[in-house]
């Protein structure tokens, strides 16, 4: 995952997300944040402003 955030082609993304069922204390390490408890999770962008 840090390999991915670090990335320069990467770099220069507003927001992430992604999808997981049951990592998400492992994505709150690199400063993921659930944006969807049941699944969904977001980096660089409050929940609010993906999911309204």
């Amino acid at each position: 995952m840090q390999c991915a955030v670090d990335h320069p082609e990467l770099a220069g993304l507003r927001s992430w997300q992604l999808g997981t069922r049951d990592a998400h204390t492992i994505y709150e390490r690199f400063g993921w944040r659930s944006a969807d408890p049941s699944r969904w999770m977001a980096r660089g962008v409050a929940p609010s402003d993906i999911y309204g």
